[in-house]
């Protein structure tokens, strides 16, 4: 039988587990910032709406998603990171502005990583969003401990 205490630490973490996911996701960010940049061709760029959470605006939440070939030295890639900053479940506005000027076929500007070509992402940098989450995971993991000690 699984105690209290073990489902506390169960869920401290999976929690820092999450936050040490997005701290990744805003050192790659800032990391992507000096990355050289290369010309590629978007093959496929859309938006999802997400049902699962409706905001205030009545915009509703939306998810972008892309996928695009680019070329570093004789070697094509494939790649589909928009970025390292939230591209899902934002305002259809936002994600207006990210597809905007990107059509299939279009040349895209794309940001590799050097020491990884296949690594590579759109729009270079983090987003506020990631800091919000990151902050989130290691309060709720704070929280949790607290409240779950006997």
């Amino acid at each position: 039988m699984v105690t209290m205490a073990q489902w506390t630490l169960l869920a401290v973490l999976a929690q820092l587990a999450l936050a040490a996911h997005e701290a990744w996701r805003i050192h790659m960010g800032l990391a992507s910032r000096q990355w050289p940049q290369t010309t590629g061709k978007m093959g496929k760029v859309w938006q999802e709406d997400d049902f699962v959470q409706d905001v205030g605006d009545q915009e509703g939440t939306h998810s972008v998603y892309a996928r695009y070939r680019y070329q570093v030295g004789a070697q094509w890639y494939d790649g589909k990171r928009l970025s390292y900053g939230v591209t899902d479940r934002i305002r259809f506005s936002e994600a207006l502005d990210l597809m905007h000027e990107m059509r299939a076929g279009s040349d895209i500007d794309v940001y590799y990583d050097p020491d990884n070509p296949k690594r590579a992402v759109l729009f270079p940098g983090s987003s506020t969003a990631n800091i919000v989450l990151l902050a989130a995971w290691i309060v709720g993991a704070v929280l949790t401990m607290w409240f779950g000690r006997p």
